[in-house]
This record gives structure tokens, C-alpha cells and sequence, in this order.
């Protein structure tokens, strides 16, 4: 089964495998398939990921944070997910980036530059979790013409601890506006709130950093989100060709390509 046969028969559990390395799962409020790949294994998808993500920056007039020049080639991204539907459209997506290996790799160190002492602040959180892991979830968008109903902004929040799960990791950064907050912390994350905010990528937005813990966000999340995302991240496992380990590993292989 496809994936997009599995979205014309969203009642239908995932096949034991697929022919996706990282899985992919379906939500019946989504309405869709989302899909867990690389740019290297899904180049088109990927191309389709960065239209759809350049359009949505740009009409909310932050087109620069997308950094659209240096995430293009994808040697930034582990992995992406993409909300599919059946007629193949991207409907809504985001990235991560990671594992790290030191806390000053995360791009959301870059985003307190201008806060030196909540840069240091941040790095310190980021520096005791790295022993057990941590990715940074990047990039979320919607398509603005699916309907508020399918609630499809809810995709970009589970992808925080589903990418965890993926890549076998035990923390995943995010940040956000304060506009935002709410999406995340429905899905599990917490406000580092010993962290200052700070204004970026515009002087209009007060970004502050979240993590997701995966041994502990099932309790702060919303029971309804729980349930869905624990059942996601089974049909991951269903589908997914590749282990934990192997997704690390081509995350490292995806690190040392970025220092070259």
C-alpha cells in the first residue's frame, strides 16, 4: 500500500512496511497522509516542501527567517515532514535539524545573538540534554486555502516529539512567538522560561524556546493530542524501513556533509 492509498483509506491501519525509510502516518482530522523523509530520498517532495514554505513566509512577510538560500540544497535538514493528500499536493510541513553535538549548533543560538547572557542561558539547556539528545524543529507551515477544520497547524506541533521518536533522541528545541506558544505546549512542549525572549526575526515578535521531552510531554499534552500522536508514532514504527539507529546515522552522514 502507498502512501496515498493509505490516505484513500484512512480507516485502514499502515502495512507491518512501506517503501518510505521513516515511515509515514495517517490522522483522521488531517484529513491526509504525512510522510517522513530526507531530501536526499524524496528530492521532489522536497522541492515541493520548499515551495510551499517560501509562499507561506512570504505572505506573512518573513521571508528572510526562512533562510531560503541556505536550507535549499537540504544538507541542513534530517529529516522533513510533508502532509500529503491524494491528489499529491503538500499541504503543510516542517524540518528538523540535528541531533547535535554541541549546544552552540542549534540555529535558535543564532536567534538570541543579540541577547548575549539568554544566548548563554539557552545554550546551558541545550548543553544538558545533549547526552540523551536533542533535534530543533524548523520551518512549520500551512497551505492558507485548508480548511480551519483539519486543523492541519497541529501537524507541525506533533512533529516535536514524533521526530524524537524518529531519530531515537530524547529532547527536540523549538521556538516561537508568543502568538504561538499555544500550538506547541498543546503538543507537550514547555516555554524555557528561564530564557528571555527575543526579538526575532523582527522587532514585532517576542521568540521564546521550547522543548519536547519524550518521557514526559504524554503528560503536559492535550489528552486528545496524546492519543493521536502516540498513535502516529506507532504507525512510524509500522512503516518505517529504517531503525532509530540508521536515521542517526544518516543524520551524522548529513552533519559531515554540512562541515565540508
Amino acid at each position: 500500500m502507498s502512501t496515498l492509498d493509505a490516505c484513500r483509506n484512512r480507516s485502514a491501519l499502515p502495512p507491518a512496511r512501506s517503501d518510505r525509510p521513516f515511515g509515514y502516518y495517517v490522522d483522521d482530522v488531517f484529513g491526509c497522509a504525512v510522510t517522513v523523509g530526507t531530501p536526499r530520498v524524496d528530492p521532489l517532495l522536497w522541492q515541493r516542501f520548499l515551495e510551499g514554505a517560501r509562499a507561506s513566509y512570504t505572505r506573512h512577510g518573513v521571508a528572510a527567517a526562512l533562510e531560503f538560500d541556505r536550507i535549499a540544497d537540504g544538507r541542513s535538514t534530517t529529516l522533513f515532514f510533508c502532509a500529503v493528500d491524494e491528489a499529491g499536493r503538500v499541504l503543510a510541513g516542517a524540518r528538523v535539524q540535528g541531533p547535535y553535538d554541541r549546544p552552540d549548533e542549534t540555529h535558535a543560538d543564532e536567534e538570541w545573538r543579540t541577547l548575549p547572557a539568554g544566548r548563554a542561558v539557552l545554550r546551558r539547556l541545550v548543553a544538558a540534554r545533549l547526552p540523551d539528545g536533542v533535534a530543533e524543529l524548523k520551518t512549520g507551515w500551512v497551505d492558507p486555502t485548508v480548511p480551519r477544520e483539519r486543523r492541519l497547524a497541529d501537524m507541525i506541533g506533533f512533529a516535536g516529539p514524533l521526530a524524537a521518536t524518529v531519530l531515537g533522541v530524547r529532547h527536540t528545541l523549538v521556538t516561537a512567538g508568543d502568538h504561538a506558544l499555544a500550538l506547541w505546549e498543546h503538543a507537550g512542549a514547555v516555554v524555557a522560561d528561564e530564557v528571555p525572549p527575543t526579538p526575532y526575526p523582527t522587532a514585532r515578535y517576542r521568540t521564546r524556546p521550547l522543548f519536547w521531552d519524550l518521557e514526559t510531554f504524554a503528560d503536559r499534552a492535550l489528552p486528545g493530542h496524546r492519543r493521536r500522536i502516540e498513535q502516529a508514532a506507532d504507525h512510524l514504527r509500522r512503516t518505517a524501513t529504517r531503525s532509530p539507529a540508521r536515521a542517526r546515522a544518516v543524520s551524522t552522514g548529513a552533519r559531515s556533509e554540512r562541515r565540508t
